[in-house]
């Protein structure tokens, strides 16, 4: 029980679906529950032998179809419910009438058909339920023209009559609250597995287009951002700057403190970068411990953001089996120029990373010529 009113909260949120066994399982118990009901009022109005292999029917539902349905026979299952249904309508509205409206139980077996098929996701899902249901209107017209010709074969006279209406009220309930279930879930199965796809596709882009230790994005997509800003240059005169940092002295940490060390301080520097930047500025792990920035601003902007970058990282702390590990990374500058290629502006920055690597790390070159040569 409280498997189900789980599952119920989940739907009502909206947030996922179930497998068939689950809910095969609960549409045969409710399945069960309604033929229990429907053979005890059948009793009650004097037709004790219909009313009472109605109920009997119900039980097999949990004696038969229930294990059908937790083995997996899910086609199976459909089948033989929507055979009784159909065969036990017409039965009933043979003795009872057509007045009575047990054959509404033939609409809600069409999207039985169409809900069951879908859930199970079998092979003839799409033809499937076309055909039962050309079969439950032929069905229904059927015994619309024998219950046009014939009377029933129990007569409800005198007091007996308003049996007649109280069994058209509970089955026209019973259909209509069925069908607005299986609607429901219908939808919701739907809405999530769409929720589910979207999840997938977020997945994948993720994998296609992000680097999967840091999550930054990766070198493929960065080139393709950095053409795309490219060409807004042209059109617009837009400049946007390429900040390339790498972590000075990295392999020592990486011999001092292990490669799961490394890995820590390369992530920890990732996210640092990545919260000190706007939404509209990209990072990138160019390779190894290099990582590439693209800001959308000139220079000077952009100067200023990476030695706010540089400061936070000189004053990070990564603490990794009870030690810490403090690490400075050097930034090489450059600023789109039009005509110029994306390699040639990357050659630039990247030299002025290896000059400023040479001159004293830990610093922002902007201009080679800002940084005194190293005594």
């Amino acid at each position: 029980m409280s498997n189900f009113r789980h599952y119920i909260g989940e739907l009502i949120k909206g947030n996922s679906f179930f497998g068939p066994k689950l809910i095969y399982r609960y549409s045969v118990i409710s399945f069960a529950a309604i033929h229990i009901l429907l053979g005890v009022l059948i009793c009650l109005s004097d037709q004790f032998m219909l009313g009472l292999v109605t109920a009997i029917i119900g039980c097999l539902y949990f004696t038969v179809i229930l294990p059908l349905a937790e083995k997996e026979n899910y086609l199976l299952t459909l089948i033989i419910c929507l055979a009784e249904v159909i065969i036990l309508e017409f039965i009933t509205t043979l003795f009872i009438g057509w007045d009575a409206g047990f054959y509404t139980y033939l609409f809600c077996s069409i999207s039985a058909s169409f809900y069951f098929t879908y859930i199970t996701q079998n092979r003839n899902r799409h033809v499937m339920p076309l055909a039962l249901s050309i079969m439950i209107l032929l069905v229904y017209y059927i015994g619309y023209v024998v219950m046009k010709y014939l009377p029933p074969l129990v007569e409800y006279t005198g007091k007996r009559a308003a049996w007649i209406n109280v069994f058209h009220v509970v089955n026209i309930f019973i259909t209509f609250a069925v069908m607005v279930v299986f609607s429901y879930l219908f939808v919701w199965e739907i809405k999530s597995k769409n929720l589910a796809l979207t999840a997938q596709n977020e997945q994948l882009d993720e994998l296609a287009n992000k680097d999967p230790l840091t999550h930054l994005y990766n070198r493929r997509i960065m080139n393709k951002l950095m053409e795309q800003r490219m060409e807004l240059l042209k059109k617009t005169g837009k400049r946007f700057t390429m900040i390339i940092g790498d972590i000075d002295d990295f392999k020592r940490v990486n011999d001092t403190y292990g490669h799961d060390a490394g890995d820590l301080v390369l992530t920890t520097v990732a996210s640092t970068i990545l919260s000190s930047v706007r939404s509209e500025d990209f990072v990138c792990r160019w390779g190894g411990e290099e990582i590439l920035v693209l800001v959308n601003d000139p220079l000077e902007t952009a100067a200023l953001a990476a030695e706010r970058i540089r400061s936070k990282i000189e004053n990070m702390v990564v603490s990794f089996d009870n030690q810490e590990i403090r690490v400075t990374m050097t930034f090489g500058i450059t600023e789109s120029i039009p005509g110029y290629r994306i390699e040639h502006l990357i050659q630039q920055a990247d030299d002025k990373l290896y000059y400023g690597k040479k001159h004293g790390k830990n610093q922002v070159v902007v201009k080679l010529e800002d940084t005194p040569p190293q005594e």
